[in-house]
């Protein structure tokens, strides 16, 4: 049987499995049908069948320059069937990134938009699925280097333009025009189109943790993390918070209880938060905290991480586990210097573009390779990756977090400061990444521009972090 056979077959497992109150997450990168552009140079105006991660333009890379990668529409189109263990369940697809844009439809209706071409977003499929039958699910992406951004209805954003003075003044001159995004930009960010990141599916029960997906769902996760640490003594103590939502018609008392595993799959802690009664319709937001001992502290070259459950006990009865890879690391800065787990350290590394593409190969690359490529910073004694203008994808970040490589996290940037619609639309990106990838240790600082931030951007940004 050969490896893609393998792959779908699995996956028709993991749909059929026996129903249960335990949220699912599917791998649903498999069978995408990708239909070309006519201008595309190769496979114009063709259909053909992939796996992704895949960028409709990916047999261009190398062959020239990024300024002159292809940019077009390409639509990417999928059926599947959803099984009878869906019904009265939520089911919600996660796209870790896209380029430029994507509009999505599920069935015929509109999803919704995404178009800053970086962050990860979702959205509930739900409402429209058929349960028992074939559903077909419709991504229309746009990866036009000249991208302009437009409303959540699809029509054209027009916004007042600024011009900026040298003393700092902004001076509207009251014309409507669309707003390009300041990192859709050929200096150095590959264009590689379509949907070359991964794709999720998870299914939950009505009362479920959300996902970290705040744009188009508005939701915010699960968030681990470690306060009052004694390195020397090797203790922390850990901290889960849940964003629950209670969907069904009845209020529930709902309990977030935790348990810790080490590295090596071992129990090493189980907790549980206080009770809330979460009435029908409503949003709470649960928590658990515990003492820890005998803790291996995540550090450079030492990717430490624990395997965190979190589950809702409702009425007695455990759901909805979600499972997150994180590690214990304090920070400290101040009087120009860095501490990591009380030690102080000399920034050193590369300042290496987010794309992190191979040769021959893109983008789309399997973990293993993000693993090496990220090692290699560490065996050439680098200690800090700062990637370029944009955040970098889910794969290189939790990459760094099992290689033990510290990062500084862009959201969205260029070579200077900007105003107006431009400088929200960096905003809004930053509070997305942030939320999106709080639980990876790896992330030491989160970069608000490389180039001449004002102070009153500066914080603004920290507001945003501490939030």
């Amino acid at each position: 049987m050969s490896k893609s056979n393998l792959l779908l077959s699995a996956f028709v497992l993991a749909l059929f499995m026996p129903a249960n109150a335990q949220r699912q997450k599917l791998n649903f990168n498999g069978d995408w049908q990708i239909h070309y552009p006519a201008k595309a140079i190769m496979y114009p105006n063709q259909t053909k069948t992939v796996t992704l991660p895949r960028a409709w333009n990916e047999d261009w890379a190398y062959r020239v320059s990024i300024a002159d990668l292809p940019d077009d529409t390409c639509r990417y189109t999928k059926t599947f069937t959803a099984p009878e263990e869906w019904r009265g369940k939520h089911v919600f697809i996660e796209f870790e990134g896209a380029r430029q844009s994507a509009e999505v439809w599920l069935n015929g209706n509109r999803l919704g938009l995404h178009q800053n071409g970086v962050m990860a977003f979702g959205f509930e499929l739900t409402p429209y699925i058929y349960i028992g039958k074939e559903n077909r699910l419709e991504v229309l992406t746009d990866n036009d280097w000249a991208y302009k951004e437009k409303n959540p209805d699809g029509t054209p954003l027009l916004i007042s333009n600024a011009v900026v003075t040298k003393d700092g003044n902004n001076l509207p001159n009251n014309k409507l025009a669309p707003t390009s995004f300041q990192w859709n930009n050929k200096n150095f960010n590959m264009n590689m189109g379509g949907l070359p990141k991964n794709v999720n599916l998870h299914v939950t029960d009505e009362v479920y943790q959300t996902l970290p997906l705040f744009s188009n769902l508005g939701t915010t996760g699960t968030y681990i993390y470690g306060s009052d640490y004694d390195i020397k003594g090797k203790k922390v103590t850990a901290n889960a918070e849940a964003q629950v939502i209670n969907s069904s018609d009845k209020a529930a008392r709902v309990t977030l209880q935790v348990e810790v595993l080490d590295i090596e799959g071992k129990k090493i802690a189980q907790f549980n938060g206080k009770s809330k009664l979460i009435a029908a319709g409503d949003t709470a937001t649960l928590s658990a905290s515990k003492r820890l001992s005998g803790i291996h502290f995540w550090s450079w070259g030492y990717g430490y991480l624990y395997t965190v459950k979190t589950s809702l006990n409702i009425n007695g009865k455990l759901s909805d586990t979600v499972t997150t890879h994180t590690g214990f690391r304090k920070t400290q800065f101040g009087n120009g210097l860095i501490w990591l787990n009380d030690r102080c350290f000399m920034v050193h590394g590369y300042a290496q573009r987010t794309s992190n593409e191979w040769p021959g190969i893109g983008i789309d690359i399997p973990a293993w390779l993000a693993d090496y490529s990220n090692d290699l910073v560490i065996k050439s004694g680098g200690n800090l990756v700062r990637w370029m203008h944009v955040t970098p994808s889910k794969l290189d970040i939790e990459s760094c977090d099992r290689v033990g490589l510290p990062q500084a996290m862009p959201a969205g940037d260029a070579e200077k400061d900007v105003v107006g619609r431009h400088w929200t639309q960096r905003a809004e990106l930053m509070r997305d990444a942030i939320i999106y990838n709080r639980n990876n240790p790896s992330i030491l600082f989160y970069e608000g521009g490389n180039e001449s931030i004002s102070r009153e951007h500066m914080i603004e940004f920290v507001g945003i972090r501490n939030q």
